[in-house]
């Protein structure tokens, strides 16, 4: 059972900020380092000095990221840059996108611009074994003990956990009209620097609230991005347990903030992640050549230094065609002035190279580059890509195919986004997708909405 329910969120008082796009940021997890200075230098309350404090060579158990996090925080409560709602709301989000520079095909024909629809809540906690709430990937224990480390010192969650639910019968859509068109506006509208335009509804209405929780309570949810944050949560949980072990089941650390939208909305949107290949000792490209023919027939897009940037247009809108007709990736090597979609000629390869792989693993492009060109030909197996060796990842095609061109490495392959439905069944088959599988466009703000784990309050369950 999903329990899904409203909460007093934590906003920024637009009265003492002003424009609220200076002070919102992407998730942790995707900001560079270059990126974390520009967000510092927009504005002295902007959300980074919470979500990804930056750590000095004098940090230490008294003085550190987390603490300093922690400080701003309170600091910001007590002078009124931060408010907590007086009534439990739920936060519905509209985000209106058009398909990012580089997208596959996208810079060709402007498509329609796009809008996802989605809402904000608290979902109560469930170990992943109890199949509510089920994952599609693996996580890794640093970032989990960061993320944990920030949450014992602030007692709060900064950003959403993405997740998917299935509404073939619609249930959410009245609901969703409803909100969107109601006269008295959003709360928030905020368009960021890649053009996405975040609108936020806050809904304290006793019929909306009890509507959505009976739709979402028979429900399963899928993480779609944040799994170390939802993991993190799990542990923090764990820890407040024996810390008061006298509990109702209703107190905060029961519960965590989530953000929810329907596997069916034409909004959701993901991305690939594409792999360069380098330090790939003894390679021998003819060699290499004929052992891929074997499994794949190989279609070139010849290209000259003045004509590159079309044929690779060309090569990219062709692969994208091929998402929903047949198994296909895309190459190009540093010796060979050409572009080659690759077409897998029989599934039987891939059984025959992993029989025990899961169905839904096996549909997988990622796994089919992984398993029948990285491991089988170039010898990169699971153990070396954990090491991050031989791989880098590149979610722009045109930095993928330059780093070939300017023989900074070896080669270059493309793949077709993983569609959402893959990452339900693969959740729903208990199984994994390997690392940079998904990305999901665009990422939710950090900062629309803050939600705090006070240990001595409760949440109204109804």
């Amino acid at each position: 059972m999903a329990l899904t329910l409203p909460f007093r969120g934590i906003s920024y008082d637009p009265q003492k900020i002003g424009d609220l796009r200076q002070v919102v940021a992407p998730p942790y997890d995707v900001i560079s380092p270059e990126a974390q200075e520009a967000f510092y230098q927009r504005h002295p309350h902007n959300v980074i000095r919470l979500i990804l404090n930056k750590e000095t060579p004098a940090d230490n158990p008294q003085d550190n990221r987390y603490t300093r996090s922690a400080a701003h925080y309170r600091a910001w409560l007590k002078e009124g840059v931060l408010v907590r709602a007086q009534t439990p709301y739920f936060y519905f989000l509209k985000e209106e996108f058009d398909l990012p520079p580089g997208h596959l095909g996208g810079g060709v024909s402007a498509p329609p611009r796009k809008i996802r629809q989605g809402f904000i809540g608290l979902i109560r906690l469930e170990e992943f074994g109890a199949g509510v709430v089920l994952p599609h990937e693996k996580t890794q224990a640093k970032p989990k003990a960061d993320r944990l480390a920030l949450m014992e010192a602030c007692c709060a969650n900064f950003s959403q956990i993405f997740s998917l639910y299935s509404d073939e019968e619609g249930a959410m859509k009245p609901i969703y009209q409803k909100v969107f068109s109601s006269p008295e506006g959003p709360s928030c509208d905020i368009r960021d620097e890649d053009g996405v335009r975040h609108l936020l509804w806050k809904v304290s209405g006793s019929q909306i609230i009890s509507r959505v929780t009976e739709i979402m309570r028979p429900k399963k949810v899928f993480i779609a991005d944040g799994h170390h944050r939802y993991e993190t949560a799990l542990a923090y949980r764990e820890r407040q347990r024996s810390r008061f072990p006298r509990e109702t089941g209703r107190e905060t650390h029961h519960f965590t903030m989530m953000y929810l939208a329907a596997v069916e909305d034409k909004g959701l949107l993901i991305l690939p992640t594409h792999r360069v290949v380098n330090d790939l000792k003894d390679f021998n490209t003819a060699s290499f050549l004929g052992q891929l023919s074997a499994n794949f027939s190989i279609a070139s897009f010849p290209f000259e230094p003045k004509n590159e940037e079309v044929v690779r247009e060309r090569f990219l809108r062709e692969l994208a065609s091929r998402s929903d007709k047949g198994r296909a990736l895309g190459m190009v090597l540093r010796e060979r002035d050409q572009y080659d979609l690759l077409t897998l000629k029989s599934d039987r390869a891939l059984d025959e190279a992993a029989p025990m792989l899961a169905p839904t693993l096996k549909a997988l492009d990622v796994n089919l580059l992984h398993i029948l060109i990285f491991q089988k030909l170039l010898k990169i197996g699971p153990a070396e890509l954990a090491a991050g060796k031989n791989v880098v990842y590149f979610k722009d095609p045109k930095e993928a195919a330059l780093a070939v061109r300017s023989s900074q490495v070896q080669m270059a392959f493309f793949l077709n986004p993983t569609k959402v439905y893959q990452v339900r069944d693969v959740a729903l088959a208990g199984e994994t997708m390997p690392s940079k599988s998904t990305f999901f466009y665009p990422k939710l703000l950090s900062g629309l909405v803050i939600n705090p784990l006070e240990p001595d309050e409760g949440i109204a369950v109804g």
